[in-house]
C-alpha cells in the first residue's frame, strides 16, 4: 500500500503530464476498441449477407460430395432427418436442395446450365432468394413447371418471364432427362448470388426431372447464431448420427471466402499493432522523462538504504495506476462510441449489393471482446515499456544521482 500511495502522489505531482499520458493511452484504447467493434460488426453483416443469400450457415451432404459432387451422391431419409433438425434448438431453418448440370435451349440457342431444385416455402424461411428477383415472380409453394433463372441464362437464351425453354440432362436411373419449363422470374444481374447460368426449379419438379425419388443432394442449415457455426454444425452432426453424412459449417463450404476474410482481418491487426506501438512509445517517453526529473530523489532513497526492488516496484506501480485509469476512461469512451456506431454506423459512399441485400454502412458490434482485448493490450504495452525506466531508476548510483541537475 505504501508503494501505491507513493506512486499516486508522484502521478499527482505533475497532473498535466499524467493527464496527457493517460488521455493518449485512453485514446489508443478507444481507437483499438472501435476498430475491433467495426470489424466484428462489418464482417458479421457481410457473413450474414453472404450465408443468407444462398449457402446457409452450414450444409449437410452425403460423405465426399463437397470434394466430388455427383448426381448419385444423394441424401436419403429426409423425413427422419427433418424431424431431427426440427428438434435442434440451434437450427432456425433448413432447406433441402438437388443439383444437376443440364443443357438449356430455347429456339436455336443452347447453353450449359446448372439446375438447382429448391423447396420454395423452406427457402423463404431460411434464405433471401426471393429478394434477388429483378423481374417476374418467385416459385410458388405448390408444384409447378415454373423456373427462376439467372440474368446470365436469360441473356444467353434471350428469355423473359412467360417464355418457355427446355432442359436436357441425365436422370439418376440412367435415362435421358428432358422437359419443358416456363420462366417465372429472372434474378437480378447485380444483386444476386447466382452469377452463372443458373436455373431454379421446384424441388418436386427437379426430382421428377432427374428421377431422384425423395432424395436430396444438400440440406442448407441456418442457425440462431452464425458465430457458432462450427459448434452448431458439430451438434447437428452428432444429432443426425449418420456416418454417411457430412455436416460442414460455412467456413468449410465457402473456404475461399473465409480465407479472404481472414487475410483482410490480418490487415486490421497490423493497424491495431501500429496504434499500440504509438501509444507505447508515448508512455515510454513520459515515464522516462519522469524518471530523469526525479533522479536526485532516487539517489537520496538509495543513499538512505532503499532497496532497488522498491524503486523498481514504485515506477511500475505508477505505470500500472496510470494504465488502469486510462483503461477505465477508454472503456467509457469506447462504450459510447461503439454504441453510437452500432445504431448509426458509418455510411459507405458506394453501397455494396450481394444476394439481394444492400450493404450501405459499416456497423459496430458491441461485444466483450472489443473491450477485453484493448484493455489487456494497453496494460501489457504500458507495463512492458515501463520496465526500462524502472530498471534505470533502480540501478541509479547515489553519488552520480545527487550530483545530477
Amino acid at each position: 500500500m505504501l508503494t501505491f500511495r507513493m506512486a499516486l502522489r508522484n502521478l499527482l505531482r505533475n497532473r498535466r503530464r499524467s493527464l496527457l499520458t493517460g488521455l493518449m493511452m485512453a485514446g489508443g484504447f478507444t481507437l483499438f476498441s472501435a476498430t475491433l467493434a467495426l470489424s466484428d460488426g462489418t464482417y458479421g453483416s457481410i457473413i450474414d449477407m453472404f450465408t443468407r443469400s444462398r449457402t446457409g450457415h452450414a450444409q449437410v451432404h452425403a460423405r465426399g460430395y463437397l470434394e466430388k459432387p455427383s448426381l448419385y451422391r444423394s441424401i436419403s431419409g429426409l423425413d427422419r432427418l427433418g424431424r431431427v433438425l426440427d428438434g435442434q434448438k440451434v437450427v432456425r431453418a433448413w432447406a433441402p436442395r438437388v443439383y444437376t448440370p443440364a443443357l438449356a435451349f430455347a429456339g436455336s440457342k443452347t447453353v450449359g446450365a446448372q439446375v438447382m431444385g429448391i423447396d420454395p416455402a423452406r427457402e423463404r424461411k431460411a434464405m433471401r432468394l426471393e429478394s434477388q428477383l429483378a423481374e417476374g415472380s418467385f416459385l410458388p409453394d405448390k408444384l409447378s413447371d415454373g423456373a427462376v433463372i439467372s440474368a446470365r441464362l436469360a441473356s444467353a437464351l434471350n428469355l423473359k418471364p412467360g417464355d418457355e425453354f427446355s432442359l436436357i440432362g441425365q436422370g439418376a436411373d440412367g435415362s435421358i432427362a428432358n422437359d419443358n419449363f416456363r420462366v417465372a422470374g429472372v434474378l437480378s444481374p447485380t444483386e444476386s448470388s447466382f452469377e452463372g447460368p443458373w436455373c431454379l426449379l421446384h424441388i418436386g419438379k427437379a426430382r421428377e426431372f432427374l428421377a431422384l425419388g425423395d432424395k436430396a443432394h444438400e440440406i442448407a442449415l441456418v442457425f440462431t447464431d452464425y458465430r457458432k457455426a462450427r459448434e452448431d454444425a458439430a451438434i447437428v452432426g452428432a444429432a443426425l448420427a449418420d456416418p454417411a453424412l457430412d455436416v460442414e459449417p460455412w467456413q468449410v463450404t465457402e473456404k475461399e471466402f473465409y480465407q479472404a476474410m481472414l487475410l483482410d482481418k490480418k490487415g486490421g491487426d497490423i493497424t491495431n499493432f501500429i496504434i499500440m506501438c504509438i501509444v507505447a512509445v508515448g508512455v515510454l517517453n513520459t515515464i522516462l522523462m519522469a524518471v530523469l526529473e526525479r533522479t536526485r530523489e532516487y539517489g537520496v532513497l538509495k543513499a538512505l538504504g532503499t532497496r532497488p526492488a522498491f524503486i523498481f516496484g514504485l515506477i511500475m506501480a505508477e505505470v500500472t495506476l496510470l494504465a488502469l485509469a486510462a483503461v477505465a476512461a477508454g472503456a467509457l469512451l469506447s462504450l459510447g462510441l461503439n454504441h453510437y456506431l452500432s445504431v448509426h454506423g458509418i455510411p459507405i459512399p458506394e453501397p455494396i449489393s450481394y444476394g439481394g441485400v444492400k450493404f450501405t454502412k459499416m456497423i459496430s458490434s458491441v461485444t466483450a471482446f472489443s473491450f477485453i482485448r484493448p484493455a489487456y493490450t494497453v496494460l501489457a504495452a504500458a507495463l512492458i515499456v515501463g520496465v526500462f525506466p524502472a530498471l534505470k531508476a533502480a540501478r541509479v548510483t547515489p553519488i552520480k544521482a545527487l550530483g545530477s541537475r
